[in-house]
């Protein structure tokens, strides 16, 4: 029997937080980086002056502190209560005392991904027709679903492969709406994914996505999201033969982030296999230090790769490689599938 399974960080199906979309990661920072702090402050059970005194900071830094704000990146929403009081010619002054006092909250606006995008992606999962792939940053699993059964079985009826009957997507800690999901041609239990492949067999995938380095510049927390990982792996290892830790880790290998993971464990990687050859990287231009993007194998598994590639035609990257024929210098921007590529693995089980 074999078995193709792949890993996807998609960067959103059909919408996508605005402040995600900038053509560099450095220019949207701050703004999640004063999302990520706002959120905070206005989730506390009491706000003390100085609390106060910051969430008041922040508001009036991205104008929302009107009575009707627009801003492009951020929505404030207050549906009971007052979090603000705006006396009329004086400066507005925080009059909630706690999370208690008002029902709101800070979001993200998001925007639509253009159409010939989606598409390109869902033929980057065409071209690599997994049996099972993990995916990254996937909003929910309604519109996992609505993309699969809209642009992704066109493309997989063009090349005459079966659509994915099972798929999941459980919501993680992530407001931004960049959650870990699953297609499978096998049948799924739990976010453990245990998938039988048949004659008794169970395959168990631990997809993961491990903090950016945009907000995770030191990898401190990359190091406990390995170790984590380490863990649960380690504990699956005692009953079962057939794992695969599988995502976007966000840091390559000589890192030291994710040594958790790839030093002190017997996990292998499949770029790693004497199987693979080609550019070393994941992500963009697919350098050594853009190798981002794991299949991480047990044992039993990585003596039965046949094959390892990366489907690379979704990216942009004309002295490297060819793209897809509607990708160019002049749309690339717009009709790129993602800046990930899609790493895969095939196995004789």
């Amino acid at each position: 029997m074999k078995l193709r399974i792949a890993t996807f960080n998609v960067e959103n199906l059909f919408r996508r937080p605005k402040v995600m979309n900038f053509a560099s990661w450095s220019e949207g920072q701050p703004y999640l980086d004063d999302y990520a702090k706002l959120t905070n402050l206005l989730n506390r059970e009491t706000y003390s002056a100085q609390d106060k005194k910051a969430i008041l900071k922040l508001l009036s830094k991205h104008k929302l502190t009107a009575a009707r704000p627009s801003h492009r990146y951020f929505e404030l929403r207050s549906l009971r209560g007052r979090l603000l009081e705006r006396p009329k010619g004086k400066p507005p002054r925080v009059v909630a005392n706690g999370r208690g006092d008002w029902l709101g909250w800070l979001e993200l606006k998001n925007e639509a991904i253009a159409d010939p995008a989606i598409v390109n992606t869902a033929r980057v999962i065409a071209e690599v027709n997994a049996d099972i792939i993990v995916l990254v940053e996937v909003e929910n699993r309604p519109t996992l679903e609505r993309f699969h059964d809209q642009m992704l079985m066109p493309q997989l009826a063009a090349i005459g492969a079966a659509p994915y009957p099972n798929n999941m997507v459980i919501d993680g800690n992530d407001s931004r709406g960049i959650d870990v999901g699953i297609l499978s041609l096998f049948s799924r239990d739990c976010p453990e994914y245990y998938i039988d492949i048949g004659q008794g067999r169970e395959l168990v995938i631990l997809p993961n996505h491990f903090a950016s380095k945009g907000s995770d510049r030191t990898g401190e927390r990359r190091r406990v999201q390995s170790a984590r990982a380490r863990e649960i792996y380690q504990t699956l290892r005692a009953s079962h033969e057939h794992v695969i830790v599988a995502g976007d880790l966000n840091d390559h290998p000589q890192g030291s982030s994710l040594d958790a993971l790839l030093q002190q464990t017997d996990l292998r990687d499949a770029m790693g296999l004497p199987q693979y050859s080609g550019f070393p990287g994941t992500f963009q231009r697919a350098t050594a230090a853009e190798k981002i993007d794991y299949l991480l194998l047990s044992p039993a598994l990585a003596r039965r790769v046949t094959r390892v590639d990366v489907e690379r035609r979704g990216y942009y990257a004309p002295t490297k490689w060819a793209s897809f024929d509607n990708i160019t210098k002049e749309t690339k921007d717009r009709y790129q599938a993602s800046d990930h590529h899609c790493l895969w693995a095939e196995l004789d089980l």
